[in-house]
C-alpha cells in the first residue's frame, strides 16, 4: 500500500478542521440570536474568514508544490519516465523469439 504524502495530510487534516470550526461557530451564532443575545457579532465573521483565507493560502502552496513535481523535470515526472524506461527494456530482454 502507497503511503500517502505528508503535504496530502496535512491538507486533508486541515480541511477536517476548518469544517468543523466553521460549523460550530455558526451553531453558537444561531445560539446566540435564538437566546435573544442583541450584541453584535463581529467575532463570527473574524473566527470563519480568517481560518479560510490561511486554508486558501495552503491550498495554493500544495498545488503548486503538486504542479512542479508533476512537470517535465519534477522529481514525480521523472521517476515515472526513468520506471517506464526500465520496464521496456526489461520486457525486451524477456521476448523469446520461438522460431515459428
Amino acid at each position: 500500500m502507497k503511503k500517502t504524502e505528508f503535504s496530502k495530510v496535512l491538507l486533508i487534516q486541515e480541511s477536517a478542521l476548518i469544517w468543523i470550526m466553521t460549523l460550530s461557530f455558526l451553531v453558537l451564532a444561531a445560539l446566540c440570536i435564538i437566546k435573544d443575545y442583541t450584541g453584535s457579532l463581529p467575532w463570527l465573521t473574524a473566527m470563519i474568514s480568517l481560518p479560510w483565507t490561511a486554508y486558501g493560502v495552503s491550498q495554493c502552496f500544495y498545488y503548486n508544490k503538486a504542479k512542479s513535481e508533476n512537470t517535465v523535470g519534477g522529481i514525480k515526472y521523472e521517476t515515472v519516465m526513468a520506471d517506464l524506461q526500465m520496464e521496456e527494456e526489461y520486457n525486451k530482454d524477456i521476448d523469446i523469439d520461438y522460431g515459428i
